[in-house]
């Protein structure tokens, strides 16, 4: 038996129904789901029942509050403009790097180092040997908010970055409607962070050899751009079959990935789908 294999193993049934109980809320019109629409409606539930998650129409209007899955090598070199400047004035960059950069992304590292996402690297911290260096900027959809971003510019060329054949950018996808810290600290990453140069192809990738165990299974009702997956049915029941499948796929062993219900609409027409804002879709 391959180790690596997402099944068998000793908690299939425990996966299973937590992908059927995580997908069933959205089909109160089925009679499948009937014992999960009634637990719904009890005064236990009142306000998760109450909540937006339920009404679609109105999550979309708000954008997801999170940043964009660009990368470094995708990203508008003016993006990184406000670096440069800072890299320009006399001193270390430790030593002149902006105080309110640095309030900014210091809790967001804090909080990736206790949730075991990132950890010491012991190697010197320069530039030269620690491909990276974290840094705050806003995106346009968010021009407000301050966050986290590592400019990997490999400015000593000491890093040269080299892609399978496999790899395919964002633009050839199919269409759905280690880092120093402020403090001069190395952390190297146990997970692979969004501006990793080509890191948009790793979710990409992981999210469609995962669907592929059901290729066959699924036939041409699943489709899937990087963490967005795409399911279609031909009515409630053909639907719900196919949304518990994917959602199985993704969330059982190695037990890594989750499937986030508040950026995801479920059980819902074509003609809500094409109105949709195209960020959603991206």
């Amino acid at each position: 038996q391959d180790p690596a294999a997402p099944w068998p193993h000793p908690f299939i049934v425990q996966d299973l129904v937590q992908a059927f109980m995580m997908v069933a809320m959205f089909f109160p019109e089925s009679n499948v789901t009937a014992n999960v629409t009634e637990f719904l409606k009890s005064d236990e539930c009142e306000s998760f029942r109450n909540s937006l998650l339920f009404s679609p129409q109105e999550r979309c209007k708000s954008q997801p509050d999170r940043r964009s899955r660009t990368s470094y090598r995708f990203r508008d070199k003016k993006f990184w403009d406000g670096w440069n400047e800072v890299l320009k004035g006399p001193g270390y960059f430790t030593d002149i790097f902006p105080l309110d950069w640095s309030m900014n992304i210091r809790p967001t590292i804090a909080k990736l180092y206790r949730a075991g996402i990132i950890a010491p690297a012991y190697c010197q911290n320069d530039p030269q040997i620690v491909p990276g260096v974290a840094v705050a900027a806003t995106e346009p959809h968010r021009p407000d908010e301050l966050d986290l971003f590592i400019c990997y510019e490999d400015r000593y060329k000491n890093f040269p970055q080299i892609f399978p054949p496999s790899f395919a950018g964002p633009d050839k996808w199919t269409t759905l409607l280690p880092h120093a810290q402020a403090v001069g600290r190395p952390w190297e990453w146990k997970f692979v962070p969004k501006d990793m140069p080509g890191s948009e192809f790793s979710v990409h990738h992981t999210v469609s050899k995962r669907l592929e165990l059901l290729k066959e299974q699924f036939g041409d009702r699943v489709y899937s751009r990087a963490d967005l997956i795409l399911v279609m049915g031909e009515d409630v029941a053909d639907l719900l079959k196919y949304c518990v499948a994917v959602t199985f796929a993704m969330q059982t062993k190695p037990w890594l990935r989750e499937v986030d219900l508040w950026k995801s609409f479920i059980n819902v027409e074509l003609e809500f789908m094409q109105q949709l804002d195209p960020y959603w879709l991206d």
